[in-house]
């Protein structure tokens, strides 16, 4: 099987430069008592960086050709790593934290065309994590942990920055791979937050709350006071705008302006208009 045909297919871009690779695991500070998970080695450059030095390691490959290739250079190794030919998006994270009674720690230079899926996969099995340290190309990661007010703030930025603590590392630049992308990455490193305050509980297990925010930026450009219109049309209009009145949120901002407290008020009074609402109709 053809090497480059294989990187194509899966938008694999493999890492070359060994000193980077060392950075970034000693980024991570792994011990001998962590239980590990690498998604897409490719060709092992961070693979061989850990085996044999952590508790458990397992490293999910989807292609069987990389899958043989980095299993045949690192499964003598004691303790051999448990080598995983699965889809990293179907993997079941929470049932191995379960199996290790541990959480875990994940490493990754993600493939770019999974990028958006994996974190949605990440953000919905939190609990299994205790941190993860990934490569992402350096314009979606600055999506990632964007802030109210920086102009690549989206919905998967308030969703993702709910449910982690996002973390900037250092960038790595285009030369370092092989293909060579179009575009320099970005290692962050997310770690799971978790609240007290009932309204932020709420938000981070809500199905409803993440429609709520991608529905806000479906007009991301436009003024909120044009957005709001366009979205939730069980919800009259002047009781939208008493929502974000009673919130003092200004109908002149627009969605990439308002902080993450203001969309988990605003979309729990939403939420609890259209059940009280649904209740009076049954």
């Amino acid at each position: 099987m053809n090497c480059k045909k294989n990187k194509a297919i899966l938008g694999q871009n493999f890492l070359t430069n060994k000193d980077i690779a060392v950075n970034i695991i000693n980024s991570c500070n792994f011990s001998a008592g962590d239980d590990v998970v690498e998604i897409g080695p490719g060709e092992g450059a961070l693979t061989g960086l850990i085996a044999g030095r952590v508790k458990t390691f397992t490293v999910i490959e989807i292609d069987p050709f990389y899958y043989n290739l980095t299993k045949g250079k690192f499964n003598r190794i004691n303790p051999a790593p448990n080598f995983v030919n699965e889809d990293a998006l179907k993997f079941d994270y929470a049932g191995l934290s379960k199996n290790l009674s541990s959480k875990i720690r994940v490493i990754s230079n993600l493939p770019y065309e999974i990028s958006g899926p994996v974190i949605d996969k990440f953000i919905k099995e939190k609990d299994a994590f205790s941190d993860l340290t990934l490569m992402f190309q350096k314009e979606f990661a600055e999506r990632l942990y964007s802030k109210e007010n920086d102009s690549g703030r989206g919905a998967l930025s308030v969703i993702a920055g709910l449910n982690f603590e996002i973390i900037k590392l250092f960038d790595v630049g285009k030369i370092n791979f092989n293909p060579v992308p179009k575009v320099d990455s970005t290692v962050l490193r997310l770690t799971p937050k978790y609240f007290e305050d009932a309204d932020y509980i709420w938000a981070s297990n809500s199905q409803f709350f993440n429609y709520f925010v991608h529905q806000i930026f479906k007009l991301r450009r436009k003024k909120l006071k044009n957005s709001i219109y366009a979205s939730f049309f069980g919800v009259p209009p002047d009781v939208k705008e008493k929502i974000f009145s009673s919130l003092n949120i200004d109908l002149n901002k627009r969605p990439q302006e308002l902080t993450t407290d203001e969309f988990i008020k605003a979309g729990k009074q939403y939420d609890d208009y259209l059940k009280a609402a649904e209740k009076s109709h049954n």
